[in-house]
Parts: structure tokens; C-alpha cells; sequence
């Protein structure tokens, strides 16, 4: 009797996998390998997900307004029916007005054909859509090489090489979650014993925010060769950006100055995340907090009154993480952040190991926590080490 069931287990999964190879086969299998450029149904499905929210929130943003009473009340098809309408709406109004003619001329010519059973008038309709379609694509795809070559640039003034100092072992991520965007880092050494750094992060996303990161990376090339401090720097940047940057937009920053003469660190924070130092010796872990608030929004000398800037004693083997908010503000698939509590977890089990190894296993405990999924946020990292 085992022997019969053992024949009976082995033709039955004989049979299973000739079935698995019949579905490959089939058509609809083949139809997404040909034109699914590689992706599984899974990822074609999490990526159509994904873009179908972005769109609902780009197109649903000029009507939040309009839509706002109707979602107030407890008629969900009315509701469901006045939100269609509206993002259609905004759809057809972000048409240029020549292609929101003819997207209009090809639904009032399906519709009619319909009516009237006509399968010409059905057929012109396809020809239209498929070539404001054909439009639309044509102008991504332009708009595409602009920002690859912008991401080209932006990755290029991004340091090449990390300062190589007795003293300090550095190590730095930059990953912008668009082709460009707002987060930026940068070193500057005056002589041997002076190190400075900042980080910065835009508000926003995408090119408006890179193209300002670019001007505080300017800004910083020519303050980081100077003799000034942490906080005059910033001073001096917000003096360029206050009268420049447009209302919606702000800068928060962290620029840090290592006195390796008289073993201290400076440091200034222009509203960004906390960083943090790990203290070797007693194996604790401080979050950095001078008071400050971002860049580009309010005037010297309010700006300058609400800068602190704080002094701290640096020992050997002594660790200061900075990074932006695209690190600690990263959601898993349960909707949860990663947190500050976990990276502050992470650096000190990681605390031991080189500044590479740290900032690998602090990338990998955050891809781990978001199980893969894009960040929704430009992230960067810098890690520094006393040696």
C-alpha cells in the first residue's frame, strides 16, 4: 500500500509540473513576459498600486477643496461618484488645450458611435486617444533625459572622495527617492586639524528641491573654506535663501565642525533631525539637540537669535550618525516608521564595526523593515568615526 502511494505522489507531481509548464506556455503568461519587461504578476501588480496612488494624489490635489463637504456626508456612492468627477476634472485641465479638444472630440465621437452602432466613428476614437497617448508620451520621455541628466549632475557634485584624515574614518549614502532630489551632504577640510560637514535636506521633492540643494551645496563650497563657525555659516546661507527661495519651500541643515587641535566638535542645526553620538566608552548614545530652525524662514537677525551652537568632547572609537528623514520616516507595508528608536538600536549593536560596515547594516535593516518597497523620501547617511 506505501508503494502504491508513493507512485500515486510522484505521478501526481509529475503532473503538476507539466501543468506549470503548460501555463508558461499560454498566452497570457506569454503576453506578460514579452511586454512585462521581466517583472512577475506580482510586481506588475504592487507597481500598478503604486502608481495609481501617486496619480490619485496628483490629480486629486486641486480637489481636495471641491470635494471636501461632499466627503463629510454618509452617501458613499455620491461621494465615490462627485471624487471621480473631480479627478477627471483635473485630469482633463492639465491637458494642454489643443489635446483637451481632441481628448473631448474622441469621447463625444465613442459615445456617438456607440448610439449609433457605428464602428467607424469607435475606431476614430481609438486613433485619437492613442495619439494624444502617443503625445503624452513622447513629452515623459523628453522630460525623462532632462532629469537623468540632471540626476548625472547632481550625482556628480555629490563628493567623490572622502577626506582622508588620522583622525576621522567617514562613510556616506545618498539615494534620492525621484531621479533628483532635495537631500544633500558635503566635507570641507581647512588645513589638519579643521574638518566641517553639512547636511541638508529641501523640503519637497524632485527638481525644484534638487535645483536649491545645488545652491546650498555652492554656498557651502565657498563657507566651508572660510574661518567661520557652525553657526555663522548658517547665518550666511539664510541670508541668500531668505530673499530667494519661494514661500513653500525651507531647508533644514546640520553643519558639524571637528577641531581635532583641541579634540572638539562644534555644532549647529538648523531645524533637522537630531544626530547622533555614540560614546564609546560608555557605550550610550546622546541625541544632538542645539535649538534652530530650518533655512528660508524668517529674516537675520530672528534666524540667527533662535541658532544655538553646542560643543561636545570627542573620545577615540566615538561614532556621530547624521542622515535625513527619508531613514527614519520609512514605512513598512503595515503603515509603521522605522523610527528613531531603531536606528539608535541598530548603531549601537553596529557600533563595533568599521563606518562601512555600519552604514551597510543600517541600509539593510531599513530595506529589511520596508520588505524592499521604494523609500517614499530622498534618504542620506553620513557616519563618522574617531579613530
Amino acid at each position: 500500500m506505501a508503494k502504491d502511494l508513493h507512485s500515486y505522489l510522484v505521478d501526481l507531481k509529475r503532473k503538476a509540473e507539466q501543468f506549470q509548464k503548460e501555463v508558461k506556455k499560454s498566452k497570457p503568461y506569454g503576453l506578460i513576459k514579452t511586454y512585462g519587461d521581466g517583472m512577475s504578476p506580482k510586481e506588475i501588480e504592487s507597481f500598478l498600486k503604486r502608481e495609481t496612488v501617486q496619480a490619485y494624489d496628483f490629480y486629486g490635489r486641486d480637489q481636495k477643496k471641491a470635494s471636501k463637504e461632499t466627503l463629510s456626508n454618509d452617501k458613499k456612492i455620491e461621494r465615490g461618484l462627485v471624487v471621480a468627477k473631480n479627478i477627471f476634472l483635473s485630469f482633463l485641465m492639465k491637458l494642454t488645450p489643443a489635446r483637451r479638444l481632441c481628448y473631448v472630440v474622441g469621447l463625444i465621437s465613442f459615445f456617438w458611435g456607440l448610439y449609433e452602432g457605428s464602428w467607424l466613428m469607435m475606431a476614430a476614437t481609438f486613433v485619437i486617444l492613442n495619439l494624444l497617448l502617443a503625445l503624452e508620451l513622447a513629452d515623459k520621455l523628453l522630460a525623462r533625459g532632462e532629469l537623468e541628466i540632471a540626476r548625472s549632475i547632481q550625482v556628480s557634485l555629490q563628493p567623490k572622495v572622502k577626506p582622508q584624515m588620522e583622525r576621522l574614518m567617514l562613510s556616506s549614502h545618498y539615494q534620492p527617492a525621484r531621479e533628483v532630489g532635495g537631500d544633500y551632504y558635503d566635507f570641507a577640510v581647512a588645513g589638519e586639524n579643521r574638518f566641517t560637514l553639512i547636511l541638508g535636506d529641501v523640503s519637497g521633492k524632485g527638481m525644484p528641491a534638487a535645483l536649491y540643494a545645488m545652491k546650498l551645496q555652492a554656498l557651502f563650497e565657498l563657507l566651508g573654506k572660510t574661518r567661520l563657525g557652525p553657526k555663522e555659516m548658517l547665518v550666511e546661507m539664510n541670508d541668500v535663501f531668505c530673499e530667494k527661495i519661494r514661500r513653500d519651500y525651507f531647508i533644514t541643515a546640520v553643519v558639524g565642525m571637528m577641531d581635532f587641535s583641541n579634540d572638539r566638535f562644534v555644532l549647529a542645526r538648523a531645524g533637522h533631525n537630531l544626530p547622533l553620538h555614540f560614546n564609546a566608552a560608555a557605550g550610550s548614545v546622546t541625541w544632538l539637540n542645539p535649538k534652530g530652525m530650518g533655512i528660508g524662514m524668517t529674516k537675520s537677525p530672528d534666524f540667527g537669535n533662535l541658532l544655538e551652537e553646542r560643543t561636545f568632547s570627542l573620545g577615540s572609537e566615538d561614532l556621530l550618525l547624521f542622515y535625513t528623514d527619508g531613514i527614519t520616516e520609512a514605512m513598512s507595508p503595515q503603515d509603521q516608521e522605522f523610527g528613531n528608536l531603531r536606528l539608535e538600536r541598530d548603531l549601537v549593536e553596529n557600533a563595533h564595526r568599521s563606518v562601512d560596515e555600519i552604514k551597510e547594516r543600517l541600509l539593510w535593516s531599513v530595506t529589511r523593515f520596508t520588505e524592499g518597497a521604494p523609500l517614499a523620501d530622498d534618504a542620506t547617511l553620513v557616519i563618522a568615526k574617531v579613530k
